[in-house]
Protein backbone atom coordinates (compact mmCIF):
# COMPACT_ATOMS: atom_id res chain seq x y z
CA UNK A 1 0.00 0.00 0.00
CA UNK A 2 1.09 3.60 -0.47
CA UNK A 3 0.96 4.59 3.23
CA UNK A 4 1.93 3.08 6.59
CA UNK A 5 -0.46 0.67 8.30
CA UNK A 6 -1.66 3.01 11.07
CA UNK A 7 -2.46 5.76 8.57
CA UNK A 8 -4.41 3.35 6.35
CA UNK A 9 -6.27 1.88 9.32
CA UNK A 10 -7.37 5.31 10.55
CA UNK A 11 -8.45 6.37 7.06
CA UNK A 12 -10.53 3.21 6.63
CA UNK A 13 -12.17 3.61 10.03
CA UNK A 14 -13.11 7.20 9.20
CA UNK A 15 -14.63 6.03 5.91
CA UNK A 16 -16.65 3.36 7.73
CA UNK A 17 -17.95 5.92 10.21
CA UNK A 18 -18.91 8.31 7.43
CA UNK A 19 -20.68 5.54 5.51
CA UNK A 20 -23.04 4.96 8.42
CA UNK A 21 -25.14 7.77 6.98
CA UNK A 22 -26.25 5.23 4.35
CA UNK A 23 -27.68 2.78 6.89
CA UNK A 24 -31.35 2.22 6.14
CA UNK A 25 -31.11 3.20 2.47
CA UNK A 26 -31.96 0.62 -0.19
CA UNK A 27 -33.83 -2.68 -0.18
CA UNK A 28 -32.93 -6.37 0.07
CA UNK A 29 -33.03 -8.53 -3.07
CA UNK A 30 -36.40 -10.03 -2.18
CA UNK A 31 -37.01 -11.59 -5.63
CA UNK A 32 -34.73 -14.41 -4.43
CA UNK A 33 -36.43 -15.30 -1.13
CA UNK A 34 -33.33 -16.62 0.61
CA UNK A 35 -31.51 -13.30 0.03
CA UNK A 36 -34.26 -11.52 1.96
CA UNK A 37 -33.60 -13.65 5.06
CA UNK A 38 -30.58 -11.65 6.21
CA UNK A 39 -29.88 -8.80 8.60
CA UNK A 40 -30.30 -5.79 6.28
CA UNK A 41 -27.80 -3.72 8.27
CA UNK A 42 -25.01 -6.30 8.30
CA UNK A 43 -21.69 -4.85 7.21
CA UNK A 44 -18.14 -6.01 6.52
CA UNK A 45 -15.07 -4.68 4.74
CA UNK A 46 -11.74 -6.27 3.87
CA UNK A 47 -8.71 -4.94 1.99
CA UNK A 48 -5.77 -7.15 1.02
CA UNK A 49 -2.67 -5.56 -0.47
CA UNK A 50 -0.47 -7.24 -3.09
CA UNK A 51 2.22 -7.43 -0.38
CA UNK A 52 -0.11 -9.57 1.75
CA UNK A 53 -1.25 -6.97 4.30
CA UNK A 54 -4.86 -7.40 5.40
CA UNK A 55 -7.32 -4.91 6.91
CA UNK A 56 -10.62 -6.39 8.15
CA UNK A 57 -13.62 -4.63 9.69
CA UNK A 58 -17.15 -5.42 10.74
CA UNK A 59 -18.55 -8.95 10.54
CA UNK A 60 -15.85 -9.99 8.08
CA UNK A 61 -16.36 -13.75 8.56
CA UNK A 62 -20.05 -13.51 7.65
CA UNK A 63 -20.94 -15.89 4.82
CA UNK A 64 -23.01 -14.82 1.82
CA UNK A 65 -23.35 -16.00 -1.77
CA UNK A 66 -21.30 -14.67 -4.65
CA UNK A 67 -24.30 -14.04 -6.89
CA UNK A 68 -23.14 -11.93 -9.86
CA UNK A 69 -19.56 -11.69 -8.61
CA UNK A 70 -19.41 -15.28 -9.87
CA UNK A 71 -19.57 -13.83 -13.38
CA UNK A 72 -15.91 -12.92 -12.94
CA UNK A 73 -15.17 -16.60 -12.23
CA UNK A 74 -17.22 -17.79 -15.18
CA UNK A 75 -15.41 -15.41 -17.51
CA UNK A 76 -12.00 -16.52 -16.24
CA UNK A 77 -12.89 -20.20 -16.57
CA UNK A 78 -14.23 -19.66 -20.09
CA UNK A 79 -10.95 -17.92 -20.97
CA UNK A 80 -8.99 -20.80 -19.42
CA UNK A 81 -10.86 -23.30 -21.59
CA UNK A 82 -11.11 -21.34 -24.83
CA UNK A 83 -9.21 -18.87 -26.94
CA UNK A 84 -10.29 -15.27 -26.12
CA UNK A 85 -11.38 -14.75 -29.71
CA UNK A 86 -13.76 -17.69 -29.40
CA UNK A 87 -15.17 -16.39 -26.11
CA UNK A 88 -15.86 -12.94 -27.52
CA UNK A 89 -17.29 -14.36 -30.73
CA UNK A 90 -20.15 -15.59 -28.54
CA UNK A 91 -20.44 -12.71 -26.04
CA UNK A 92 -19.77 -9.00 -26.52
CA UNK A 93 -17.56 -6.69 -24.46
CA UNK A 94 -19.53 -3.44 -24.38
CA UNK A 95 -21.50 -1.78 -21.55
CA UNK A 96 -25.28 -1.72 -21.73
CA UNK A 97 -27.86 0.68 -20.35
CA UNK A 98 -30.36 -2.16 -19.85
CA UNK A 99 -30.98 -4.10 -16.63
CA UNK A 100 -28.74 -7.08 -15.85
CA UNK A 101 -31.53 -9.63 -16.49
CA UNK A 102 -32.86 -7.99 -19.67
CA UNK A 103 -33.28 -9.84 -22.96
CA UNK A 104 -32.98 -6.61 -24.94
CA UNK A 105 -29.16 -6.41 -25.31
CA UNK A 106 -29.03 -9.77 -27.17
CA UNK A 107 -28.78 -9.30 -30.91
CA UNK A 108 -26.30 -11.77 -32.38
CA UNK A 109 -24.88 -12.23 -28.84
CA UNK A 110 -25.16 -10.84 -25.31
CA UNK A 111 -23.72 -7.36 -24.75
CA UNK A 112 -21.02 -8.41 -22.24
CA UNK A 113 -20.06 -11.26 -19.84
CA UNK A 114 -21.43 -9.46 -16.78
CA UNK A 115 -25.11 -9.36 -17.64
CA UNK A 116 -27.03 -12.58 -17.04
CA UNK A 117 -27.19 -13.51 -20.72
CA UNK A 118 -23.44 -13.04 -21.04
CA UNK A 119 -22.65 -15.09 -17.94
CA UNK A 120 -24.95 -17.89 -19.06
CA UNK A 121 -23.02 -17.83 -22.33
CA UNK A 122 -19.62 -18.05 -20.63
CA UNK A 123 -20.99 -20.86 -18.41
CA UNK A 124 -21.83 -22.79 -21.59
CA UNK A 125 -18.16 -22.63 -22.64
CA UNK A 126 -16.69 -24.21 -19.50
CA UNK A 127 -15.34 -27.71 -20.07
CA UNK A 128 -16.28 -30.80 -18.08
CA UNK A 129 -18.04 -34.13 -18.34
CA UNK A 130 -21.26 -32.89 -16.73
CA UNK A 131 -22.65 -30.04 -14.60
CA UNK A 132 -21.15 -31.42 -11.38
CA UNK A 133 -17.71 -31.81 -12.93
CA UNK A 134 -17.82 -28.27 -14.34
CA UNK A 135 -19.01 -26.84 -11.03
CA UNK A 136 -16.28 -28.68 -9.13
CA UNK A 137 -13.70 -27.08 -11.43
CA UNK A 138 -15.15 -23.61 -10.80
CA UNK A 139 -15.29 -24.16 -7.04
CA UNK A 140 -11.74 -25.50 -6.80
CA UNK A 141 -10.40 -22.60 -8.82
CA UNK A 142 -12.28 -20.13 -6.62
CA UNK A 143 -10.77 -21.72 -3.50
CA UNK A 144 -7.28 -21.14 -4.92
CA UNK A 145 -8.03 -17.59 -6.03
CA UNK A 146 -9.77 -16.53 -2.80
CA UNK A 147 -7.83 -18.61 -0.25
CA UNK A 148 -11.22 -19.78 1.03
CA UNK A 149 -10.78 -23.53 1.46
CA UNK A 150 -14.23 -23.86 3.04
CA UNK A 151 -16.07 -22.36 0.06
CA UNK A 152 -19.10 -24.48 -0.85
CA UNK A 153 -22.45 -24.51 -2.58
CA UNK A 154 -25.00 -22.71 -0.39
CA UNK A 155 -27.83 -25.20 -0.93
CA UNK A 156 -30.59 -23.00 0.51
CA UNK A 157 -29.63 -20.10 -1.78
CA UNK A 158 -29.36 -22.45 -4.76
CA UNK A 159 -32.80 -23.96 -4.09
CA UNK A 160 -34.35 -20.53 -3.60
CA UNK A 161 -32.89 -19.22 -6.83
CA UNK A 162 -33.83 -22.32 -8.84
CA UNK A 163 -37.46 -21.80 -7.80
CA UNK A 164 -37.49 -18.18 -9.01
CA UNK A 165 -35.43 -18.42 -12.18
CA UNK A 166 -38.08 -18.25 -14.89
CA UNK A 167 -36.56 -15.14 -16.46
CA UNK A 168 -33.08 -16.64 -16.58
CA UNK A 169 -34.58 -19.83 -17.99
CA UNK A 170 -36.11 -17.76 -20.78
CA UNK A 171 -32.72 -16.14 -21.43
CA UNK A 172 -31.00 -19.52 -21.54
CA UNK A 173 -33.50 -20.98 -24.03
CA UNK A 174 -33.34 -17.78 -26.10
CA UNK A 175 -29.55 -18.03 -26.33
CA UNK A 176 -29.88 -21.66 -27.44
CA UNK A 177 -32.45 -20.66 -30.06
CA UNK A 178 -30.01 -18.05 -31.41
CA UNK A 179 -27.37 -20.71 -31.88
CA UNK A 180 -25.02 -19.10 -29.36
CA UNK A 181 -24.52 -22.48 -27.69
CA UNK A 182 -25.61 -26.05 -28.43
CA UNK A 183 -25.71 -27.42 -24.88
CA UNK A 184 -28.88 -28.25 -22.95
CA UNK A 185 -30.11 -24.83 -21.72
CA UNK A 186 -31.38 -26.35 -18.46
CA UNK A 187 -27.93 -27.73 -17.65
CA UNK A 188 -26.18 -24.49 -18.60
CA UNK A 189 -28.58 -22.55 -16.39
CA UNK A 190 -28.05 -25.00 -13.53
CA UNK A 191 -24.28 -24.43 -13.69
CA UNK A 192 -24.78 -20.65 -13.75
CA UNK A 193 -27.05 -20.69 -10.68
CA UNK A 194 -24.71 -23.01 -8.80
CA UNK A 195 -21.85 -20.59 -9.45
CA UNK A 196 -24.00 -17.73 -8.13
CA UNK A 197 -24.65 -19.80 -4.99
CA UNK A 198 -21.00 -20.31 -3.99
CA UNK A 199 -20.28 -19.12 -0.46
CA UNK A 200 -17.91 -16.24 0.21
CA UNK A 201 -17.02 -13.52 2.71
CA UNK A 202 -15.28 -10.18 2.35
CA UNK A 203 -11.85 -11.58 3.24
CA UNK A 204 -12.18 -14.11 0.42
CA UNK A 205 -13.27 -11.37 -1.99
CA UNK A 206 -10.35 -9.11 -1.09
CA UNK A 207 -7.93 -12.05 -1.42
CA UNK A 208 -9.36 -12.83 -4.84
CA UNK A 209 -9.03 -9.18 -5.81
CA UNK A 210 -5.45 -9.03 -4.54
CA UNK A 211 -4.44 -11.98 -6.72
CA UNK A 212 -5.92 -10.26 -9.77
CA UNK A 213 -4.26 -6.98 -8.70
CA UNK A 214 -0.98 -8.89 -8.43
CA UNK A 215 -1.00 -9.53 -12.19
CA UNK A 216 -2.81 -12.81 -11.64
CA UNK A 217 -0.18 -14.28 -9.30
CA UNK A 218 -0.79 -15.98 -5.95
CA UNK A 219 0.56 -13.68 -3.23
CA UNK A 220 2.38 -16.49 -1.41
CA UNK A 221 3.46 -19.02 -4.04
CA UNK A 222 3.66 -16.54 -6.96
CA UNK A 223 1.94 -19.18 -9.09
CA UNK A 224 0.13 -17.72 -12.09
CA UNK A 225 -3.59 -18.16 -11.43
CA UNK A 226 -4.46 -15.94 -14.42
CA UNK A 227 -2.41 -15.04 -17.46
CA UNK A 228 -1.60 -11.38 -18.07
CA UNK A 229 -4.03 -11.29 -20.99
CA UNK A 230 -6.78 -12.75 -18.80
CA UNK A 231 -6.09 -10.12 -16.13
CA UNK A 232 -6.38 -7.38 -18.74
CA UNK A 233 -9.65 -8.76 -20.09
CA UNK A 234 -11.19 -9.28 -16.64
CA UNK A 235 -10.19 -5.85 -15.32
CA UNK A 236 -11.41 -4.05 -18.43
CA UNK A 237 -14.79 -5.79 -18.17
CA UNK A 238 -15.05 -5.08 -14.45
CA UNK A 239 -14.25 -1.42 -15.08
CA UNK A 240 -16.74 -0.91 -17.89
CA UNK A 241 -19.50 -3.44 -17.15
CA UNK A 242 -19.15 -4.62 -13.54
CA UNK A 243 -21.78 -2.45 -11.84
CA UNK A 244 -24.76 -3.24 -14.06
CA UNK A 245 -26.29 -0.30 -15.93
CA UNK A 246 -24.66 2.07 -13.42
CA UNK A 247 -21.13 1.06 -14.53
CA UNK A 248 -20.21 4.23 -16.42
CA UNK A 249 -21.22 6.61 -13.64
CA UNK A 250 -19.55 4.38 -11.02
CA UNK A 251 -16.29 4.25 -12.97
CA UNK A 252 -16.32 8.01 -13.40
CA UNK A 253 -16.98 8.67 -9.70
CA UNK A 254 -14.98 5.84 -8.11
CA UNK A 255 -12.36 4.78 -10.65
CA UNK A 256 -11.92 1.24 -9.27
CA UNK A 257 -12.70 -1.83 -11.42
CA UNK A 258 -15.47 -3.59 -9.49
CA UNK A 259 -18.10 -6.32 -9.69
CA UNK A 260 -21.21 -6.37 -7.56
CA UNK A 261 -23.72 -9.04 -6.63
CA UNK A 262 -27.31 -8.79 -5.44
CA UNK A 263 -26.46 -10.50 -2.15
CA UNK A 264 -24.80 -7.17 -1.25
CA UNK A 265 -21.17 -7.91 -2.01
CA UNK A 266 -18.78 -5.85 -4.12
CA UNK A 267 -15.37 -7.01 -5.32
CA UNK A 268 -12.88 -4.29 -6.22
CA UNK A 269 -9.41 -4.49 -7.78
CA UNK A 270 -6.79 -1.74 -7.80
CA UNK A 271 -4.06 -3.05 -10.14
CA UNK A 272 -0.69 -3.33 -8.45
CA UNK A 273 -2.12 -2.21 -5.11
CA UNK A 274 -4.91 -4.26 -3.51
CA UNK A 275 -8.16 -6.17 -3.63
CA UNK A 276 -11.26 -4.93 -1.78
CA UNK A 277 -14.32 -6.80 -0.54
CA UNK A 278 -17.40 -5.08 0.89
CA UNK A 279 -20.69 -6.54 2.11
CA UNK A 280 -23.85 -4.58 2.86
CA UNK A 281 -27.08 -6.18 1.60
CA UNK A 282 -29.33 -3.15 1.06
CA UNK A 283 -29.38 -2.46 -2.69
CA UNK A 284 -30.17 0.49 -4.92
CA UNK A 285 -32.52 0.19 -7.90
CA UNK A 286 -29.74 -1.16 -10.14
CA UNK A 287 -28.90 -4.01 -7.74
CA UNK A 288 -25.73 -2.52 -6.24
CA UNK A 289 -25.05 -2.25 -2.50
CA UNK A 290 -25.87 1.31 -1.39
CA UNK A 291 -23.37 1.44 1.46
CA UNK A 292 -20.87 -0.61 -0.49
CA UNK A 293 -20.80 1.91 -3.33
CA UNK A 294 -20.33 4.74 -0.85
CA UNK A 295 -17.47 2.88 0.84
CA UNK A 296 -15.71 2.41 -2.50
CA UNK A 297 -16.26 6.04 -3.43
CA UNK A 298 -14.76 7.31 -0.17
CA UNK A 299 -11.90 4.78 -0.15
CA UNK A 300 -10.96 5.86 -3.65
CA UNK A 301 -10.76 9.47 -2.52
CA UNK A 302 -9.11 8.94 0.89
CA UNK A 303 -6.46 6.46 -0.26
CA UNK A 304 -6.00 7.71 -3.86
CA UNK A 305 -7.08 4.38 -5.33
CA UNK A 306 -8.65 5.58 -8.57
CA UNK A 307 -6.92 4.00 -11.58
CA UNK A 308 -7.28 7.32 -13.40
CA UNK A 309 -5.22 9.33 -10.89
CA UNK A 310 -2.27 7.11 -9.96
Amino acid sequence: MLYNRDFIDEKIKSVIRASESCIGEGELASYIPELANVNPDNFALSITSVTGESFNYGNYNHEFSLQSISKVLLLIMALHDNDPEKVFSKVGSEPTSYEFNSLVPITDKAANPFINAGAITTASMILGTDVDDKFDRILEYYKKLSKQEKAHLMKEVYASEIETTDRNKAISYYLKSKGIFDEDPEKVLDLYIKACSISTNVVALSSMGAAIANRGCDLETHYNLLSKSEVQIVLSQMATCGMYENSGRYLMNVGIPSKSGVSGGILGVVPGVCGIGVYSPRLDKTGNSVRGKEIFNMLGQELDLSIFIN
